[in-house]
């Protein structure tokens, strides 16, 4: 019994220190492209687990993890279970984000700085915050699988979120020159994970 109860502890400990442990390519930059936001023709309110998302603009990325958290108890980690903050051009480099911290936490992120290899403008512009909400269950199995230095190429909507217990989130819709606050509420309706 003890050997059974000692072995479990330890396969699970695996598992934590796994899911946790980032993903390295290596230097040079690995998302070139900046996320695509295009306008939306208009496309009809839906309902999702009780609350209704409001399609605002289309989003097409192919982005880099360098922050990602799991969450469970908020009132909006019912329809996003994941945030992640995601970098692209220099931000997508690790020898660049070997020296910016990120840290998260109640749906928003700081940057600490050691040594800034690029200018604090350029950290702000070529990276966001993003809460993901999966369209499917096996999309959502994949966000949950997250980890930092994936890069994700992804599909979707940026939506706002209505709710009737007075729960309510709106999205930005465009990419921000300073500090973004509040972050994107993204549908994600495809992603593939590297």
């Amino acid at each position: 019994m003890v050997k059974y109860l000692i072995f479990c502890v330890c396969v699970a400990a695996g598992y934590i220190v796994y899911s946790n442990f980032p993903v390295n390519h290596g230097p040079g930059i690995t998302a070139k492209e900046e996320p695509k936001i295009k306008s939306l023709t208009w496309q009809e309110p839906f309902s999702f687990k009780g609350a209704t998302l409001i399609p605002k603009k289309v989003i097409e990325a192919e982005v880099r993890v360098i922050k990602r958290k799991r969450y469970f108890f908020d009132s909006f980690s019912r329809y996003s279970p994941v945030d992640a903050v995601v970098g692209w051009n220099v931000l997508s480099d690790e020898r660049n984000l070997d020296y910016i911290y990120y840290t998260m936490d109640n749906r928003e992120y700081n940057v600490d700085l050691t040594r800034p290899p690029v200018e604090l403008q350029t950290i702000y512009l070529e990276s966001d915050l993003w809460h993901l909400i999966p369209s499917t269950a096996k999309i959502d199995e994949n966000l949950k699988k997250l980890r930092d230095g994936h890069i994700i190429s992804i599909k979707g909507l940026l939506v706002d979120l209505e709710h009737d217990t007075g729960f309510n989130y709106n999205t930005e819709t465009q990419l921000s020159k300073s500090k973004n606050e509040n972050g994107y509420a993204l549908w994600v309706e495809e992603i593939d994970i590297r």
